[in-house]
């Protein structure tokens, strides 16, 4: 039917057109004094024209008021646009560090429209290292709603856990800011009742260490620990401080290393802080052990310098084991600094001096370890009553 009307119209034109080539015709249009002379197919061709605006001009208006209009819709498109690109440069600056540029271009996109969890969680992110609390609490408060309603306006398991990241990652933030108390504040009565998240056992974990409380960190091991969470990817950078925690925790090493995984004993980082600890709290005849474990999987300076100094309770045994030690590295100038001062702690100064003066053999002019070789041999031959020898190193330290 469409077909054959628009056939008959096609057909009507083309007589139209024929018959208007042969005797055009005149139409005469007066309005007032303004007067117009056409052919009639022309005034009609006009007057179609003028129906199409003004059906045009209707349907843009009424468009308009229903709110639905193309021009809108182009508006919207390029707001939406613009704050997709806004939210890339957000992005990009996020991974820059740059927080100052990266809260400028999500705000800016926030202000053209919604913006999705993740960039408000990267909002928060920005504000937070900008210490601007309002902005962040607002992020963070905008990231939970979008996750808490899903598509049919009813909470699920995917927005319950988005809500759970949302406050493990605000505590975190918290704990960075030195307010882990308020954490622990919150979390602990959740924990003792048994309805504490595994994310936010972690937290919690995590907050005992930044409180230092290796007491607390011992008794919520085992929920740890049956819970699966001992692994670096929920720790991130505290997975190894953790760990030196809970094992500075026991009362012996040998205790320690039996809850230290055999995969993690030769884990220099998990050592290093455990020694760390350890040093801090100045229990020598622990750090003494952990050292000379540590040495056996792995040389390391540092830790050997620290040994020369930790006065252990039995210095005899640690000369014995640096003596050791210096069989394998007879060229050690460290291994010799630290037998020196071992033989010092042990009032061997004679012993202590030739140890020093063969390190002193071993380095050469600009070495930085001579200054402190010069400074201990100073201090030995005073005490050994030389002072003109001691006052000729102690004047090139």
């Amino acid at each position: 039917m469409k077909l054959l009307i628009v056939m008959s119209i096609v057909l009507l034109t083309l007589v139209g057109v024929a018959y208007w080539i042969n005797d055009p015709g005149y139409v005469l249009v007066r309005i007032g004094e303004f007067g117009a002379e056409a052919t009639l197919w022309g005034s009609l061709l006009a007057l179609l024209t003028v129906l199409v605006l003004l059906r045009l001009l209707y349907v843009t208006f009424r468009a308009f008021w229903r709110g639905s209009s193309w021009v809108i819709g182009w508006s919207g498109q390029r707001k939406t646009k613009e704050c997709q690109e806004l939210q890339q440069s957000a992005v990009l600056a996020l991974v820059r560090d740059d927080w100052v540029a990266a809260q400028e271009y999500f705000l800016r996109a926030k202000r053209l429209g919604k913006i999705g969890f993740a960039s408000n969680l990267g909002l928060a992110r920005a504000a937070y290292e900008l210490g601007n609390i309002e902005v962040q609490t607002s992020a963070l408060d905008a990231a939970k709603l979008v996750s808490e309603i899903s598509h049919n306006g009813a909470p699920n398991d995917s927005s319950r856990d988005k809500g759970q990241r949302i406050a493990s990652i605000a505590m975190n933030w918290l704990i960075d800011r030195g307010e882990g108390a308020q954490v622990i504040d919150v979390l602990e009565p959740q924990y003792k009742t048994g309805e504490c998240p595994n994310a936010k056992l972690v937290v919690l974990c995590k907050a005992y260490l930044h409180a230092g409380s290796a007491t607390d960190i011992k008794n919520i091991w085992p929920v740890l620990e049956r819970q699966k969470l001992l692994k670096k990817k929920f720790f991130d950078k505290d997975f190894e401080k953790v760990w030196a925690k809970r094992l500075s925790a026991e009362s012996n090493t040998a205790d320690a290393l039996k809850i230290l995984p055999k995969i993690e004993r030769a884990n220099t980082t998990i050592l290093s802080e455990w020694i760390n600890v350890l040093a801090a709290n100045g229990n020598a005849g622990d750090l003494v052990a952990v050292i000379e474990y540590a040495l056996a999987n792995t040389w390391n300076d540092e830790w050997l310098q620290l040994y020369g100094k930790t006065h252990g309770p039995d210095l005899e045994s640690q000369l014995v084991y640096g003596k050791k030690l210096l069989k394998k590295k007879p060229d050690d100038v460290v291994v010799l600094i630290a037998l020196g001062r071992l033989a010092t702690n042990k009032r061997q100064l004679t012993l202590a001096r030739d140890y020093f003066e063969a390190a002193l053999g071993k380095t050469q002019e600009g070495d930085s370890a001579r200054a402190e070789i010069y400074r201990e041999l100073g201090r030995i031959c005073n005490a050994l009553g030389d002072t003109q020898r001691a006052l000729q190193y102690l004047l090139k330290v």
